[in-house]
């Protein structure tokens, strides 16, 4: 609830009293401190605004303190703030006000944010604004805290303040702790005392970042349900640590934790439903926790073991050589997975043909990423992972550009490879995102539209991007391509046109997209 609807609030309720015939005084301004003035029985019908000096009394709905406590913990910070400078009640319970937001974006002027400055005298002025605002509260009450710590640089002492501030305000009852500190290097060791000895209790979601935590002892925090850390120097047995007893845990994200070579997930968080592992140059992932359904992997080379975990149905994987390793792997590893995304950075081989089976897999998205890995790829060798897929249902392929030295096709069609024994009964929508004339492409398109049986939507988009503008001229534009990918963008067009277009059949809606016309110009 911002200012506005608690001024609506207060509206509703002059307009009931005066239909009681209990007449009031209109308030001239809009703002709260003006519908909060004067007070008889309740804390905001007592306090006064001077205007020219006079003593001017508002009216305010006649309601408990209690009540008044509790619209004010619902307004958000900067506005609780203003309102605890006009009213003597709410300066009360902004003193155990539970939502503690200490961000560029609440703390610093408007030019400091538009400029986005951060030098000595800004830093200072921000960490002295939250320090004022921290001094004046009783610690009591809270529930949330997100602080955004800058290190004023070359201090002699770059943590004093933070220190100080964690040990007001995270309490018994903090159910919330968000901190990111600033630079990345930053050395801060977090005081893991605090967590075990004030809110084991209570703490449910806990994001780090950027800074040292090193547990030597079990903490305990068995209330414990998200933990995300990025670029947090922890090592496994530290994490161990730091999860013993944690059997709420629903969610764990690891970023950038370098520092972790050997991870393993103990069978004991039974709860765990979202695991993510992204770039934290791991070794070896044992994952032994039995009801995880959701799995993001980003890292290279890792030695990868699914213990006694078989429930995952959304799984997303980067690996060197992603696709192979899937094949290989994961029907035995992940028996349930529905749906199976791939980032690959290079494949060595094409995709294997494979008597394994992906029993449940329903959607399938691929990346191939990199400028030059994937120029030889046989593209028409994906068909081994339909055939893996009885239930198959979208596939979605994203080709990186690379520059034009592809084995484009033009010329006989009877030279084109056919797979006609392969039936896909179940695939409907298909899109191949960065699509080109490559051979081995022009043939996997009209494989889909000759076996795909059940097919309803065959998109084939010959520009590389992520993502496209609206039309709109005020909504954000494509993202830049370089000339020559665009050149190539029409040559794909006129491609599809001549070797595919006529395999497409009256129940298939086949959408072919090209060089956004309102960003692109050649």
């Amino acid at each position: 609830m911002g200012l506005m609807a608690l001024n609506r609030l207060i509206s509703r309720q002059r307009e009931q009293k005066q239909k009681r015939n209990r007449g009031r005084i209109e308030a001239n301004n809009g703002w709260i401190a003006s519908s909060l003035a004067k007070r008889n029985r309740s804390p905001c019908r007592q306090d006064i605004n001077s205007h020219g000096g006079k003593k001017v009394r508002y009216p305010g709905p006649d309601l408990p303190e209690d009540i008044w406590r509790h619209i004010h913990f619902l307004l958000p910070m900067q506005d609780a703030a203003r309102a605890a400078r006009i009213s003597q009640s709410f300066r009360s319970s902004w003193k155990c006000y539970p939502n503690l937001t200490f961000t560029n974006e609440t703390m610093c002027s408007k030019e400091d944010l538009c400029m986005r400055t951060t030098g000595s005298n800004v830093i200072r002025d921000y960490n002295n604004k939250i320090d004022h605002v921290l001094r004046n509260h009783s610690g009591a009450g809270v529930k949330k805290l997100r602080l955004e710590y800058y290190v004023i640089p070359h201090d002699a002492e770059p943590y004093h303040h933070l220190t100080s501030w964690l040990q007001i305000a995270v309490t018994p009852g903090i159910e919330q702790l968000h901190l990111t500190l600033s630079p990345r290097d930053a050395t801060f060791n977090f005081p893991c005392m605090l967590l075990s000895e004030r809110c084991h209790g209570s703490i449910q979601y806990l994001h780090l970042a950027n800074l040292d935590l090193h547990p030597t002892f079990q903490l305990g925090l068995r209330t414990l349900k998200t933990l995300h850390l990025y670029n947090v120097h922890i090592t496994g047995g530290e994490l161990g640590c730091l999860l013993s007893h944690s059997f709420a845990l629903a969610h764990l994200r690891l970023q950038y934790c370098h520092d972790i070579i050997r991870l393993q997930i103990p069978c004991l968080l039974q709860r765990l439903r979202f695991l993510e592992v992204l770039e934290c140059s791991l070794e070896v992932l044992e994952i032994n926790a039995p009801n995880i359904s959701r799995f993001r992997l980003m890292d290279f080379n890792v030695q990868l073991s699914f213990g006694k975990s078989r429930k995952m149905k959304n799984l997303m994987l980067n690996n060197s050589c992603g696709i192979s390793y899937a094949i290989d792997n994961l029907p035995s590893c992940a028996p349930k997975v529905e749906t199976l995304t791939i980032h690959s950075s290079y494949e060595i081989i094409n995709a294997p043909v494979t008597s394994s089976k992906f029993r449940h897999l329903k959607i399938l998205i691929i990346y191939l990423l990199g400028l030059h890995s994937h120029r030889d790829y046989d593209y028409l060798s994906l068909v081994s992972l339909f055939d893996a897929s009885p239930l198959l249902e979208r596939f979605v392929l994203f080709v990186s550009p690379v520059q034009s030295k592809y084995d484009w096709f033009e010329g006989d069609l009877s030279s084109l490879r056919q797979m006609s024994e392969h039936r896909h009964h179940n695939l409907k929508n298909v899109k191949i995102s960065g699509f080109c004339p490559q051979k081995s492409m022009v043939e996997l398109a009209r494989h889909i539209l000759e076996n795909a049986t059940s097919l309803e939507c065959l998109t084939l988009d010959t520009t590389p991007t992520s993502y496209r503008c609206s039309g709109d001229i005020l909504a954000r534009k494509c993202p830049p391509l370089e000339t020559a990918y665009i050149r190539d963008a029409y040559k794909s067009i006129l491609a599809v046109r001549t070797y595919i277009e006529g395999k497409v059949n009256s129940t298939v809606k086949l959408n072919l997209l090209g060089p956004c016309s309102r960003c692109y110009a050649l």
